[in-house]
């Protein structure tokens, strides 16, 4: 029985055997693209004139995801090329240069070229052909090529389609359905706090209510994965609103260590209301895990909030939680998340020290103590003497309930009471870090809430445009070295460029650090670190002593002050004691996974290590079930660059379920087959390649896959 133009269904076991056709079906024609019949560069090749020369290799260029840069050429005075030499644009070296500069380089000495020469007829032959690189490509970040950046908006588009999205709406993981019934009662059960009807009403001006409304069912059509929640009063009023779209959902499996809650909008009394989840990807960067509009600042309406978000994400809970500094938000996270480690933004409270500190004549010089007392200090005790320092020095700030609720809250947002947790980046350490909002630029004191939902989806690319652009840039892109340690060769192979630049700042840093070795017990040694700090004006310095602990053993090490657990990166100072130790490698408990290229892959990988499928019992949960494995397996269609094999397999899969050969035991297997190289067809004749060629996809034999059971 056919059920393909190219596969065949035979024999009692249902075996399915591929014939010798090589032309894919009408359907693979319309997701592929005519550019799709062109095949690789083989010598042989005749073209009539550089310029189809430069077009057809170019062409080919878009669809593996590199460069193209002209090598070398030749021309006669009438223009007639007599020789051209096109070569990817990762090849040569890099330019020496002062390594101060730190400037990331693109090109890797990669040998992939073609070379055409002009013959006594008067066509220019293909005589070499090299399609190796020694770089990875992907046809998904072609188009942030410069050559791609500078082609007609139609033929964007249409290689935007061909090579798939970057980061496609996807579902979080591990539903499970037996939970469901646990998720309601947390959303929809009774709580602590009862005075609801003591809550206001969302203040909506003329147009809101149905932009809301319009927004929601937009977002449900575009995909089912969309998750909106309403709080309604005792009249119908609505007090709060959530919702995640299905990009979210996703982000969340992956960057659900640390989660911060920015309600800036909400305090500073936007005309929007708007409170957002935020998580931090492998590079460095927010992205957005849902938001949420809220009525008023009670512990009420956060507790609500905090529900709905957990109920969104399916049940799992983050390892820690940022919020602002709050007691009514401190209140809510107790309640509904009493085993989270939680801590309030320290950006946020220093921003708003010179306006709670304003009524003092010497305010900035409180600031500057409680700078000094926050950032400086590296024991409990430290803060706490400097602090009662800070108090004794002017006196009627004994009376300033502010600071007051501060030093009761210590333990929530001074650094030095949180080294017990890893905070991916997300925690302010230095003066001078900055918390930028996710919305920065899109919303203001005066945006409605119709105008934001205009422009929250455009928000969002942006904000997957520049992920996607981060990408890009760590694939094909390398920093020059800065020392000749081998752990900086090791960890620029495996991390993002953005994470091994802070890596950098800390090679870098060692020149100002001196360890000294102080005890010894067994295996565990104590150092002392002697590090020359610069004072703000850059000229004045000081020495800071910080205590580092080192096991022999298990290669441990352990700074005083906290670096690694606050951003994820071994501080100056452990990396000085490996240089005194002769320690060339880091130990592998310190790379991170969490910082690597591969963060993605590696995560689908762990989670279906550990995975076991749902037995569900009936229809609608099974429906349920099927619905989030099949959206899983987008997501790793798309990571694994693989877009056109994944909709073929998609295919082959819906009409075996509706094969009568197949059944619920069913045992599917998948089988490779190489196809035989493409044919250029040049002005109605066909040019073949010498035999024993076979046409390659960056070096590697074109394989089709066709599924068996």
């Amino acid at each position: 029985m056919e059920i393909d133009g190219n596969i065949l269904l035979t024999g009692a076991d249902n075996t399915i055997v591929p014939d010798n056709g090589t032309a894919p079906d009408n359907d693979e024609v319309d997701d592929i693209g005519e550019d799709a019949y062109d095949g690789a560069p083989e010598v042989g090749m005749v073209f009539e004139d550089h310029q189809k020369v430069n077009r057809f290799y170019r062409r080919y260029a878009r669809r593996i995801g590199f460069g193209v840069s002209v090598r070398r050429s030749s021309f006669t005075k009438e223009g007639r090329c007599l020789y051209l030499e096109l070569m990817c644009c990762k090849g040569g070296r890099p330019r020496s240069e002062a390594k101060f500069r730190k400037r990331a380089s693109a090109t890797t000495n990669c040998p992939a070229k073609i070379r055409v020469k002009l013959w006594p007829d008067g066509l220019l032959h293909l005589e070499l052909a090299n399609l190796e690189h020694n770089h990875p490509v992907s046809p998904s970040m072609a188009r942030y090529l410069n050559q791609y950046k500078q082609l007609p908006g139609a033929e964007k588009r249409r290689l935007r389609t061909s090579a798939g999205r970057v980061l496609p709406p996807e579902e979080p993981s591990r539903m499970p359905v037996d939970r469901l019934g646990e998720l309601e009662e947390l959303l929809f059960g009774e709580t602590e706090h009862r005075s609801f009807t003591e809550r206001g009403r969302l203040r909506l001006a003329q147009g809101d209510a149905e932009a809301l409304r319009l927004f929601f069912t937009k977002m449900q059509a575009k995909n089912p994965s969309f998750f909106s929640v309403i709080d309604l009063d005792e009249e119908g009023g609505p007090r709060g609103v959530f919702w995640a779209d299905a990009r979210s959902r996703a982000a969340y499996e992956y960057y659900n260590d640390v989660v911060y809650l920015d309600t800036t909008c909400l305090v500073s009394k936007f005309e929007v209301p708007l409170v957002t989840f935020v998580g931090v990807n492998h590079h460095g960067q927010f992205v957005l895990l849902g938001c949420g509009l809220l009525s008023d600042e009670s512990p009420e309406s956060y507790a609500w909030l905090l529900k709905a978000f957990i109920a969104c994400m399916a049940g799992y809970l983050p390892n820690a939680l940022i919020t602002d500094d709050c007691k009514n938000v401190h209140s809510a996270v107790t309640e509904v998340l009493p085993n989270v480690r939680h801590r309030m933004c320290l950006f946020q409270i220093m921003k708003r020290a010179s306006e709670r500190l304003s009524g003092f004549t010497e305010c900035r010089l409180i600031i500057k103590l409680m700078q000094k007392a926050v950032f400086d200090s590296l024991t409990p005790e430290e803060f706490d003497e400097e602090w009662r320092r800070m108090i004794e020095m002017y006196n009627n700030l004994h009376t300033n309930d502010w600071l007051r609720l501060l030093y009761e809250y210590r333990y929530l947002w001074v650094p030095v009471f949180l080294k017990d947790t890893f905070w991916a980046g997300m925690s302010v350490t230095h003066r001078n870090d900055v918390v930028v909002p996710f919305f920065e630029g899109f919303i203001d004191l005066k945006t409605t809430l119709k105008q934001f939902l205009g422009k929250y989806e455009s928000a969002l690319q942006s904000k997957y445009e520049k992920e996607a652009q981060a990408d890009f840039e760590t694939f094909h892109k390398r920093r020059p070295a800065v020392s000749k340690f081998y752990m900086e060769e090791q960890l620029s192979k495996v991390y993002t460029l953005n994470m091994f630049k802070l890596f950098q700042d800390e090679i870098e840093a060692i020149m100002y650090c001196h360890a000294t070795i102080v005890g010894m017990d067994g295996p565990i040694s104590t150092f002392e670190v002697k590090e020359c700090v610069f004072l703000d004006d850059g000229k004045r310095t000081m020495n800071k002593i910080y205590t580092v602990t080192y096991d022999t053993e298990g290669k441990n090490v352990n700074c005083i002050c906290g670096y690694f657990q606050f951003k994820g990166i071994l501080c100056r100072h452990a990396l000085s004691v490996f240089k005194s130790q002769q320690v060339h490698e880091i130990p592998s408990q310190f790379v991170l996974d969490r910082w690597k290229k591969e963060f993605k892959r590696l995560h689908v990988l762990v989670r279906n290590s550990h995975s076991n499928d749902v037995v569900a019992n009936n229809r609608i949960d099974r429906y349920d079930y099927l619905s989030m494995r099949c959206l899983q397996l987008a997501e790793v269609g798309v990571l694994s660059d693989k877009y056109r094999l994944a909709l073929r397999l998609i295919r082959e899969v819906e009409k075996f379920l509706l094969s009568d050969g197949t059944h619920d035991d069913t045992v599917p297997r998948i089988k490779s087959r190489v196809l035989k190289p493409k044919k250029l067809i040049k002005d109605g004749n066909v040019n073949m390649a010498p035999k024993g060629n076979e046409a390659t996809n960056n070096g590697q034999a074109i394989q089709e896959t066709d599924l068996q059971v």
